[in-house]
Formats: structure tokens, C-alpha cells, sequence
């Protein structure tokens, strides 16, 4: 990394006005110069969704301690492909997404709008990350900032591979208490849905989900262990979906 400072693009799922993109905010102007398109609104678990059948609208937005960015009002997807297609004008050096409030690991990457923001910059050739906290609730940011430090200037030294970025998942806990990084695998943890029947005052049927995270991660290589474990998960991703070890039983169906 040369002493020009690197342009950070900064975005996420939780809404521009999450607790986490502020203090991933607060972290990525001790790297660079920030620019930040987050989604207006929570847009949690829209996974990859893109906007194609409504205008997609940008306006200013500050909070307070001089955060200022830009709300969109599309997916965390949408945000990437508008800032890097029209928005910005030159590619960001890399792009953060974050900081989750819960975990992106397991089968539960695929639901993820924060992985799928940095899936998207990947696609696009530019170096991505997505950082996630493995709680839904605190006001504690303090070990997430100094992991995000920490990787994005690991990043912009070493690069990326086309068509990889990095998933990084943090554990909740002190900085003391932490036991270091771990580079893992995706593991197996997953959203058991819990789906119940309602009927509203007008004698209507809905149905409102809720459930749990199922954790079952057993090896110190996966991504749900080293959580569980007080390690930083780092987890390198691809979205290359070809099973490839079937490819020669299928032909063999003949079709």
C-alpha cells in the first residue's frame, strides 16, 4: 500500500442508520477516504436481490461526529452496482460491508445482504470484505473496529484473487478475551425457520416468520466453531456454485 490514502467504498444491510456502519465508519477513516452508499432501510437477508422495476433514488445523509454518506433506496447489491457503474467517479480500492449486527456463516451466507454487497464488488473486480458481529444487540464495537483495521489494511497490502472475497465474522467478546484469527471454511450453521399461522382483526390468514441459528460446527476449521471459540473467522468465498465432483456422474445419465 503506497501514502496515498486508498478510497474506501462503505456500505451494508443493516440501513444507513445501523449502530455497526457507523462504528465501521468511525474505523475506515483512520485507513482512507469513505464514501458511503448504504441501503435507507434495514434490508437484511435480501441476500443478492437487485432493483430493476423501480428508479433508484440517492439522497444525502448525515449523523452526527461529521458522518455524512448517501441512503439508497435499493438493495445493499443495488449500492455497489450505482456507486462503481455511475455514482463515483473513480473505483473504490476496496469495499467494506458492515459491521452485521449476527453472524454470516453457514448456509446463512446465502441470505446475507452483507456478504452479497461485497459478492458484488467482487463481480465488479474490486477488492471486498464483509464483517459481522456475532450479536444482534450491543453498543460494543471495539474489537470490530480493530479487526477491520486490521484486515482492510491486510487487504489493500496483499489483494485478493478475482472472483474472492473475504468473509469475516467476530466474535462477541472483549479484545482481551479474543484468541486471534483463524482462517476457516463455511460450516454448516443455519436458520431453523420457525413459521406460525395468524390471523389478523379482520379475520385474515398471515404468516410470520421467526426462528433460531442452529449451530452444529464440531471442527476448529469452520467458520461456526471459531466463532464459538472467541476466533476471528476469516473465510475465503467464491461464487463459482459448479459442482464439479458431479459433473461426470451426470453425464453419465446420458440425457
Amino acid at each position: 500500500m503506497n501514502n496515498k490514502k486508498p478510497r474506501i467504498l462503505l456500505t451494508n444491510d443493516d440501513g444507513i442508520y445501523s449502530k455497526g456502519i457507523y462504528a465501521l465508519w468511525e474505523a475506515m477513516n483512520e485507513i482512507g477516504e469513505v464514501t458511503v452508499l448504504a441501503p435507507n432501510t434495514e434490508k437484511s437477508a435480501v441476500g443478492h436481490a437487485v432493483t430493476i422495476s423501480d428508479p433508484l433514488r440517492i439522497e444525502p445523509c448525515s449523523r452526527h461526529e461529521n458522518f455524512k454518506g448517501y441512503a439508497v433506496n435499493g438493495t445493499p447489491a443495488d449500492c455497489v452496482k450505482i456507486a462503481i457503474g455511475s455514482f463515483l467517479d473513480k473505483v473504490p480500492n476496496i469495499i467494506v460491508s458492515g459491521i452485521n449486527a449476527g453472524s454470516n456463516m453457514g448456509t446463512n451466507i446465502l441470505y446475507s445482504g452483507t456478504v452479497s454487497a461485497a459478492a458484488e464488488g467482487t463481480m465488479l473486480g474490486v477488492p471486498s470484505i464483509a464483517f459481522s458481529l456475532n450479536t444482534f444487540n450491543t453498543d460494543n464495537y471495539e474489537l470490530s473496529k480493530e479487526v477491520a483495521i486490521k484486515m482492510t489494511k491486510s487487504v489493500l497490502d496483499h489483494g485478493l484473487p478475482n472472483g474472492t472475497l473475504l468473509n469475516v465474522n467476530i466474535p462477541k467478546c472483549e479484545i482481551s478475551e479474543c484468541q486471534g484469527y483463524k482462517i476457516t471454511s463455511q460450516g454448516d450453521e443455519y436458520f431453523l425457520d420457525d413459521l406460525q399461522k395468524r390471523e389478523d382483526p379482520r379475520g385474515r390468514i398471515y404468516y410470520w416468520m421467526s426462528g433460531k441459528i442452529v449451530n452444529n460446527d464440531t471442527s476448529n476449521e469452520q467458520d461456526g466453531y471459531a466463532i464459538a471459540n472467541n476466533w476471528v473467522s476469516v473465510t475465503p468465498i467464491q461464487y463459482k456454485l459448479t459442482d464439479h465432483k458431479f459433473i461426470e456422474d451426470l453425464k453419465s445419465w446420458k440425457l
